[in-house]
């Protein structure tokens, strides 16, 4: 049994997503981020940094979602969300879901919370966009070749990577008619995963 602290805008949909997909049991606890409750004390009981997702097991506590999503696949291989990591297929896949847990979302974070970074807003989200804009120019690129990030599978980068594109409202452009073959992408990984409630409400 496992529970997942989480709110839905954040990227511990990525984990929710899997547990979903896996189909194993689990019991979610809404962390409401807008509310600060990711400051509350028996939150950071849980993680010190104040960050989700937070999974639960056996009251063993996991944090650090790509850390998650990579433990979840390799319990859980019958659900071939990671190629055997001890492939070329594998190292691309684990590549991927760290470019975007990583150089992706570290961007995203940039705009989400300048204050972090520097007293002038404005310019921060402006350099952190630029970053994003050379990022997915990347991903475009790489889908343009291939059906899914790691290949002609799905994997954990997907399933991050579509949560990334729901944060596409905080961009000064529109993200799908800028790159509309995202749309399609997501429409391939919705269809690939019917009973993934949190992927078909992205």
């Amino acid at each position: 049994m496992y529970t997942l602290y989480h709110f839905q805008i954040s990227c511990s949909s990525a984990v929710k997503m899997a547990l979903e997909i896996i189909g194993v049991e689990h019991k979610t606890v809404v962390v409401n981020l807008f509310e600060g409750a990711q400051h509350k004390t028996d939150f950071l009981a849980l993680n010190p940094l104040g960050k989700l997702p937070v999974l639960v097991e056996n009251e063993k506590v996991f944090t650090q979602g790509e850390a998650i999503l990579i433990y979840l696949s390799q319990k859980h291989k019958n659900a071939h969300l990671m190629p055997d990591l001890a492939t070329y297929q594998g190292m691309d896949a684990l590549k991927w879901l760290n470019f975007i847990a990583s150089s992706l979302h570290g961007h995203f974070t940039k705009i989400f919370h300048p204050e972090k970074i520097s007293h002038d807003h404005d310019v921060v989200k402006q350099n952190a966009e630029e970053e994003i804009v050379k990022l997915l120019n990347l991903v475009e690129d790489r889908l343009t070749n291939s059906q899914y990030l790691a290949g002609n599978m799905p994997s954990m980068a997907d399933l991050y990577f579509a949560v990334v594109l729901g944060w596409g409202q905080v961009l000064s452009f529109d993200l799908y008619e800028r790159y509309p073959n995202f749309v399609s992408y997501k429409k391939q990984l919705q269809t690939k995963f019917p009973l993934s409630p949190t992927l078909q409400s992205i």
